[in-house]
């Protein structure tokens, strides 16, 4: 049986703590009284510390407060805080601003697996591909699992119409799978029971969140095409018109006409799956912009007032090094930029991306953002938005 589910971290720094090699630190999140979430914290050295989901390393900054050590995320609005308890364990907090929510974590170090368990016998065959169901008949959205498995170690995601669930990893013990991430703002975990071709499991997502998947092997599984979610329903609409919250330069509008393709990015800052496409799309503009092409972020943000929402989106403008211009559009509500984009059918997924020729015309919309951890649809995704982006620059 497992002895911990729900997150473990990974820490070093002290004053007295000076090693050379790497060291690997498992946690716990507790969650709530039944649930724990583990995760992995590698120190390479003093400065590079690193949370770890499976191929995914995302970078901390780290500072002290009196006796206690301080790991922040360098984009989300959520940190670690946590002092040893002796020399090889841990107690502290998760701290999630947005949510204003706090949650014990204790850890270790350790060189063993992300989930703790025991098989009777062999583990079973987790497959490649299947097709998947979250929720139940009343809530129910479709999903594609992708998974690798060796030996008891398991990694992979879920492919959903509205963005990936981000780099997962776990273990097999025996006819049982279990799978987490902690990125700072998701706290997943995700179990279930192998019976053959098919798995039947739980989700979780935070501290109350729950649902049941089931997911049936199937190497041709897919979700609806994410070009075709979202859709124009009014062709009497001028985008020019639109006026934004500018964080600098004092600008209100955004000027098409002097740009063959414009990127709008309808994200938020607390988004992990929003911060994926930003991080893609500074290559984007590193590459193209010289030849004319144009990306603006338009922020829905969570915070209480406009002027909080409009501070943390120049924080995290700032913390993520945006090279293009970043407006605030929003409170962070899918009904609220439904209306903002009113000649849109509806928008249903944070991030959503218009792509607008110089005449302002909306001439492509790409609903969520299905990032790194899904390998080779993220591939094809990169070669067809630069597609779009080569053709609308040679006109």
């Amino acid at each position: 049986m497992i002895k911990s589910v729900f997150l473990l971290l990974s820490l070093f720094v002290l004053k007295n703590t000076s090693l050379s090699q790497v060291e690997e630190w498992r946690f716990e999140i507790s969650l709530n009284d039944r649930l724990h979430l583990p995760f992995f914290i590698e120190k390479i050295n003093d400065t590079e510390i690193y949370i770890v989901n499976g191929k995914e390393e995302i970078p901390m900054s780290v500072s002290n407060d009196k006796d206690s050590v301080i790991y922040q995320f360098k984009e989300m609005d959520s940190y670690l805080k946590f002092a040893f308890k002796d020399s090889n364990n841990i107690l502290g907090y998760w701290r999630d601003n947005r949510k204003g929510m706090s949650f014990p974590l204790s850890g270790a170090q350790s060189q063993g697996t992300r989930f703790e368990g025991t098989a009777n016998g062999l583990n079973n065959k987790v497959f490649s591909s299947y097709e998947v169901t979250f929720g139940n008949q009343k809530d129910s959205w479709p999903a594609v699992g992708l998974f690798e498995q060796h030996n008891n170690k398991l990694s992979g995601t879920f492919l959903t119409e509205t963005g990936d669930y981000r780099f997962l990893d776990g273990n097999v013990f025996g006819d049982r799978l279990y799978l987490s991430c902690f990125d700072g703002a998701h706290a997943f975990v995700f179990t279930a029971k192998i019976f053959g071709d098919t798995l039947l499991g739980k989700f979780y997502s935070g501290a109350s969140y729950r649902t049941s998947w089931k997911a049936v092997k199937d190497a041709d599984a897919a979700i609806s095409n994410p070009d075709s979610l979202t859709y124009l329903v009014d062709s009497k609409y001028d985008l020019s018109v639109f006026k934004y919250n500018a964080l600098r330069f004092g600008q209100k509008k955004i000027n098409f006409s002097k740009h063959p393709v414009t990127i709008i990015q309808i994200m938020g800052s607390w988004c992990p799956n929003c911060l994926d496409e930003t991080n893609y799309f500074k290559t984007l503009h590193e590459k193209y912009n010289a030849d004319g092409l144009q990306i603006v972020a338009l922020g829905f943000e969570s915070q209480k007032t406009k002027r909080e929402r409009k501070k943390h989106l120049r924080l995290f403008s700032k913390k993520a090094k945006l090279p293009y211009q970043v407006f605030l559009a929003g409170r962070a509500s899918k009904k609220e930029a439904s209306q903002r984009f009113s000649m849109l059918n509806k928008i249903i997924s944070f991030p959503t991306t218009l792509f607008v020729n110089s005449k302002g015309e909306i001439i492509h919309i790409h609903t969520g953002f299905n990032g790194p951890a899904t390998g080779s649809i993220y591939n094809m995704y990169k070669k067809e938005t630069e597609r779009i982006i080569a053709l609308e620059l040679l006109k």
